[in-house]
């Protein structure tokens, strides 16, 4: 935390000067910006010791956020408020709590988002509690996890192309307790054709550390003996994405990954396609598999969305609907098993999960 604070101040006072000396004194705004979630959710066939159950809930969430651009200097802060049905950080009644499935507090209010950034021609300086900044699918980030440290990034912009260069660090990013720290960095290539073509690739390493330090509820499936994490977490990521955004916008993203620390069970896969564009088309159709190794990755990070963070093989449908300017209506439905279970039966069931969303931009 002490880190954090220490890259805003430093990105404030280094962002003071530089407006005395130039035009950007003047340059100001102020925005007040955000999104909410509503959402039903019914998972079924889930695997329990008793048999298999049924579980059913709703979620909303609503995200305000204020951001400024001060000449060089760029301030935000958010708040993040949910409120849902169970009780995620509970036992259930008459159990102990054994893991915790989800990234968020199930009924909570707090700091979503809080950071400083520099923009300092192509040197971009972040610091604080921030998006990812990362080329990074949910196979290895999940997207409402705010690193919480500072990045750097050198980018350079000539044409139709993009390149950038991306360090990082972070600790305590969990919205539970969470004392481990992060290490990495990426590169990025972006080239545009024509007006309506992109090709983005990207390679990202991230080395994770002290993950003892996480909440125990955390682990998941990662491989750990009595609590404790049995194997390092170096992970090498490769991903490329095609967009297309003519008369029918297409994109496809390929995302592979592995644990350089581990020679078995180390390996992911994210593939995506989608059709049409919220916001441009009336829908949106959105298809993902993916096949995850359960030490591929650290679980605690990945996304939520689905009911194992590692150890999967899953697919998922996503049809959104825009109903106005900002707003659009979500039919999801997920299939995934537990493929390294140490349960052969459990291997071979597969969990179904649906869901309806309805999500707002403000």
């Amino acid at each position: 935390m002490k880190g954090a604070v220490s890259w805003v101040v430093l990105a404030v006072a280094t962002a003071s000067w530089a407006e005395a000396q130039g035009p950007y004194q003047q340059q100001k705004s102020f925005r007040f910006t955000g999104d909410s979630l509503a959402r039903y959710e019914w998972t079924r066939k889930i695997p329990t010791s008793g048999g298999l159950v049924d579980e059913d809930r709703y979620r909303v969430q609503l995200r305000p956020r204020l951001e400024a651009v001060i000449g060089f200097l760029e301030l935000g802060v958010g708040g993040e408020f949910n409120y849902s049905e169970d009780e995620n950080d509970e036992p259930p009644e008459g159990q102990p709590l054994l893991i915790v499935r989800d990234n968020y507090r199930s009924r909570d209010a707090r700091f979503d988002l809080y950071y400083g950034t520099l923009n300092a021609g192509p040197i971009v300086a972040t610091g604080g509690r921030f998006v990812m900044p990362l080329p990074l699918s949910e196979m290895i980030w999940d997207r409402d996890l705010r690193p919480q440290g500072g990045a750097l990034a050198l980018q350079f912009e000539e044409g139709s192309g993009r390149f950038a260069l991306h360090g990082i660090y972070a600790t305590g990013s969990h919205v539970f307790a969470d004392d481990s720290e992060m290490f990495g960095g990426s590169v990025e290539l972006e080239l545009q054709s024509g007006q309506t073509g992109e090709l983005q690739l990207g390679g990202s390493y991230l080395e994770f550390r002290d993950l003892d330090a996480l909440d125990p509820f955390l682990r998941r499936q990662n491989t750990t003996l009595a609590g404790v994490f049995l194997h390092e977490y170096k992970v090498i990521d490769v991903r490329a994405r095609i967009v297309s955004r003519g008369q029918f916008p297409i994109e496809l993203v390929a995302d592979y990954c592995w644990n350089r620390a581990l020679e078995e069970n180390n390996k992911g896969l994210w593939l995506a396609a989608a059709l049409g564009e919220l916001g441009v088309s009336r829908a949106r159709l959105e298809y993902t598999y993916s096949k995850i190794d359960r030490n591929a990755v650290v679980a605690a990070f990945n996304t939520d969305d689905f009911f194992w963070g590692t150890g999967w093989e899953g697919h998922r449908a996503d049809l959104g609907s825009a109903t106005s300017r900002s707003a659009s209506l979500h039919a999801i439905a997920q299939w995934q098993r537990f493929k390294d279970s140490p349960d052969p039966e459990v291997q071979n069931q597969w969990v179904e999960r649906y869901r309806v969303e309805v999500r707002v931009k403000f």
